[in-house]
């Protein structure tokens, strides 16, 4: 009789409770480095935590960003950068400034974004640069690395993405003529 008893018990030792998820005390903002941005699309790309803060990168000649940390730890790059007219999304994914990511199964059909779990970049439509003499030489990119363990959903990396690079060719570094 004891080994049927044996067996009535280990079902209900072996079930554990699932962990609770980490939580988000921070408020995720609404300007992903200087750009508005909905809140709900930069959500998933950011991990759990109490703190969250902004560190610009120095500006080089054609790259700018800046680093979005949780609790002291970079969890987010974004970055803004020139590159040859000639220069496409994915030679942008591979480089440093594109987080060293290849992005190559996911790309819209007219190659302007590029994504994965772990960021995204993207050709953004900059009608009338700041600086006059990159209209037609150069393009801009945008790009997006999420750092660490966290990935995001490919639907939501896409979404932040298309987004981010429609704010910044919004912006008045792309619109000059209207600053």
């Amino acid at each position: 009789m004891l080994p049927v008893a044996a067996l009535l018990v280990l079902p209900t030792s072996a079930c554990t409770a699932p962990e609770p998820e980490a939580a988000k005390s921070y408020t995720v903002p609404n300007v992903l480095c200087d750009n508005p941005i909905e809140p709900n699309l930069l959500e998933p790309a950011l991990p759990p935590g109490r703190k969250i803060s902004t560190k610009e990168e120095t500006k080089l000649i054609g790259v700018e960003g800046c680093h979005i940390l949780v609790d002291g730890v970079s969890a987010l790059s974004v970055r803004k950068v020139w590159r040859e007219s000639s220069t496409t999304v994915l030679d942008v994914s591979s480089l440093w400034y594109g987080g060293g990511i290849r992005l190559d199964s996911k790309l819209t059909k007219d190659r302007r974004y590029a994504w994965s779990t772990k960021g995204g970049v993207a050709r953004v439509h900059c009608p009338e640069p700041k600086d006059p003499k990159r209209k037609h030489d150069y393009t801009l990119f945008a790009t997006i690395v999420i750092f660490g363990d966290l990935k995001a959903k490919e639907s939501e990396t896409k979404k932040l993405i298309t987004a981010y690079a429609t704010s910044v060719g919004k912006s008045a570094g792309c619109n000059a003529s209207k600053s």
